[in-house]
């Protein structure tokens, strides 16, 4: 299901009504302390302030959340609150053609046509907000959101290909039912860095029969 929200957020000018009629997700609250699953780097994070709390949100190596398919590339970052009952959830979409000195931005998109996003999502026992930046069809939504995902370096090795470089990003939480925008969350130019399988991965699930994560609240 994270999966399959993540994609549809990268569509979201087509995807929008289907959206709005999804269920509520109810997460079950949880507690603890959180690693990389699959053996993931602790080196792999990326930091970001939200309501004055800074939090550091480690890359998912899992090829259930971060995969190369249909020409994205799309990483995925989590991590938990100190209150023990939210839980951050990050994704990085862009084009698998992305090279080394590339900056890829809704300008960018619009001209190659290509799609690209940047998701945050908070989540807590309560209610779900999804803060994004999304280019489809050459057009951004939310219309006053922006991103930057500057390319520093791509290399290839043994385990997949490692990604590094920044990224900056002016969010616009919204109303799915609706459409209205809602606040705004600013990432300022902050490193990233994460490797990923690419073709080598593992094909992903069909929609209804992906297995159940062991972390429920990443469902």
């Amino acid at each position: 299901m994270k999966r399959i929200l993540s994609m549809l957020l990268c569509l979201l000018l087509a995807a929008l009504p289907a959206m709005a009629e999804m269920p509520e997700a109810t997460p079950e609250p949880f507690s603890g302390d959180f690693a990389p699953r699959d053996g993931g780097s602790q080196d792999e994070t990326l930091t970001v302030e939200v309501n004055g709390e800074n939090v550091r949100l480690i890359y998912d190596n899992s090829p259930m959340y971060s995969s190369v398919q249909g020409g994205l590339v799309q990483a995925s970052y989590y991590a938990y609150g100190a209150d023990g009952d939210t839980m951050y959830l990050m994704y990085i979409i862009f084009p698998e053609t992305a090279g080394a000195g590339m900056v890829i931005s809704p300008e960018y998109a619009a001209v190659t046509g290509e799609e690209c996003s940047v998701v945050f999502i908070v989540s807590t026992s309560a209610r779900e907000q999804y803060y994004f930046s999304s280019v489809a069809e050459g057009l951004v939504y939310p219309t006053d959101s922006d991103f930057s995902i500057a390319i520093d370096s791509v290399e290839e090795g043994a385990s997949g290909t490692t990604y590094a470089g920044k990224l900056s990003a002016k969010l616009v939480c919204l109303e799915l039912s609706s459409g209205d925008g809602q606040s705004t969350l600013d990432i300022p130019e902050t490193p990233f860095r994460f490797t990923i399988g690419g073709g080598s991965q593992a094909p992903q699930a069909e929609p209804g029969t992906t297995p159940v994560p062991e972390d429920m609240r990443k469902v």
